[in-house]
């Protein structure tokens, strides 16, 4: 049979289309490389520490003689570590002693002693007793061994405590030897476990708490030059049963709720920032209203605030707030919010501003009751006429004033003014100035008005820097 042209050019095709099929249906080849495992290995530490005596704990006091006395600190460390002996003397000066060379006094701490072990020495005995050995002067007499009723001296004690806790990250010995009660960790389970278990903590490294656990128990924190973030959903109340502590690095304070409201310190309540670098978001620090005794301490600190506050107080039961106490010293608060105040006082309670900066965009003080001392400090408003005309918040500067800072716009603002017979702020505010600036553009610093039979005393100030507003059935009073 002859075979057509046609025939050979589509067999032709069907061959070709057999070889692309197995050329590109066969294994694909990928370009990859891999790499060589690496195992991390971590070394286990640990930090133990004994106190021994081979003299024994029964001496007999002996007037010019020396004993043996030989208590020994032995210390076995795998990592640097700083070790010290607290010393009780109890024995009213019968028993003489010196602590052996290499000791050094702790700073601040009576009677305690310390030295920083490496893990490489080789020798790790320390005696604590120079020589090993107590003396008893010869002066003594039977007078100094008795007590009143003539009758031996009892309970004569000398004893002797020691301690080890490493070296990392502590800056030097006296931040350890506060640490040594405390858990030290960055673990967000271990430290909120042991906030309910009422132990102090130490941050090793950053973390993050929960604004909830806090509530429920305050906490004792250093957070060690490290950064601490509080989140959650849920205000800090701190009544008489809790306080907080916070010192020695940055918190950030970030917990949102509906009250706005970061840390609120109620009945009994006490807060402390000692050192402590603070951003607050959209929350502010609160002592509420029906709290009559509470203490906020802000002591070489610098917080910000995106609130319409730093720290306020609140005025809603007008008949407590007397022993309330507020003191801010060498610290920094800038309340950063369009319409803020940094610090608002109407309480009858006290307000202690010492070395310190105030700055917000609104009024940086408003001490509507109590007693303001400002010392050596200086309080600035970053307000502009621009933005008083666009809020009206002149308003203000002629009609009765409302709650919080609807107010007056000045560097501080003193008193109240309002309608005859109002309830609200019923107690005198007083300011007194010592050798510190207010500051605000165009404007006289300080707005001060009484009313409803209240002063406003103001002390420190020129009588030219003030706006004095009466007429209210109230008292402006200036002591230039």
């Amino acid at each position: 049979m002859k075979v057509s042209k046609k025939n050979i050019a589509i067999t032709g095709v069907a061959v070709s289309l057999a070889a692309v099929m197995l050329i590109g249906g066969g294994t694909f080849a990928y370009l990859k490389g891999e790499t060589d495992p690496i195992t991390n290995s971590f070394r286990t530490n640990q930090v133990q520490v004994s106190l021994e005596e081979t003299t024994g704990n029964e001496y007999n006091i002996i007037p010019g003689t020396t004993q043996r006395k030989d208590p020994k600190v032995t210390v076995n460390n795998t990592v640097d570590a700083y070790v010290f002996v607290e010393v009780a003397d109890a024995t009213e000066g019968l028993v003489r002693y010196a602590i052996a060379d290499g000791w050094i006094p702790l700073d601040g701490v009576p009677n305690v002693y310390y030295r920083l072990v490496s893990a490489a020495q080789d020798v790790k005995e320390f005696s604590v007793l120079a020589n090993d050995e107590v003396r008893y002067s010869k002066a003594l007499e039977n007078d100094d061994m008795t007590d009143g009723s003539g009758s031996l001296k009892r309970d004569i004690n000398l004893t002797f405590n020691a301690v080890a806790i490493q070296a990392e990250p502590f800056a030097n010995a006296e931040e350890a030897y506060k640490a040594k009660d405390s858990i030290i960790t960055s673990d967000t389970d271990v430290i909120e476990a042991a906030i309910m278990d009422g132990m102090p903590v130490v941050l090793s490294a950053d973390a993050k708490v929960d604004s909830a656990v806090l509530d429920r128990a305050g906490a004792d924190i250093d957070l060690n030059g490290r950064e601490l973030k509080i989140g959650g959903t849920t205000p800090i109340v701190l009544n008489s049963s809790k306080s907080i502590s916070l010192k020695d690095g940055t918190l950030v304070l970030e917990n949102q709720n509906s009250r706005r409201v970061g840390i609120a310190i109620i009945e009994g309540g006490n807060l402390e920032l000692n050192d402590v670098n603070m951003t607050a978001t959209d929350v502010s620090m609160v002592v509420d209203k029906g709290t009559n005794k509470a203490t906020v301490d802000i002591i070489d600190s610098v917080i910000t605030s995106t609130d319409n506050y730093i720290l306020s107080t609140n005025a809603g039961n007008p008949e407590t707030g007397a022993n309330v106490v507020i003191n801010i010293k060498n610290s920094t608060l800038i309340a950063q919010n369009s319409d803020s105040t940094a610090v608002l006082m109407n309480v009858p309670g006290t307000l202690n501003i010492e070395d310190s900066h105030l700055e917000a965009n609104r009024q940086g003080l408003i001490v509507r009751c109590g007693n303001a001392t400002v010392n050596n400090s200086t309080v600035k408003s970053n307000v502009t006429t621009d933005v008083i005309q666009q809020n009206s918040w002149d308003y203000y500067d002629n009609n009765k004033w409302g709650s919080g800072n609807e107010v007056p716009v000045a560097a501080v603002v003193v008193g109240n003014r309002g309608a005859e017979g109002a309830i609200s702020y019923p107690y005198d505010a007083t300011l007194t100035s010592i050798n510190s600036s207010f500051i605000i553009a165009n404007k006289l610093p300080v707005y001060a008005a009484g009313y409803n039979g209240h002063t406003a005393t103001i002390s420190g100030i020129d009588s030219a820097d003030v706006i004095q507003s009466t007429g209210f059935g109230g008292n402006v009073v200036i002591n230039s």
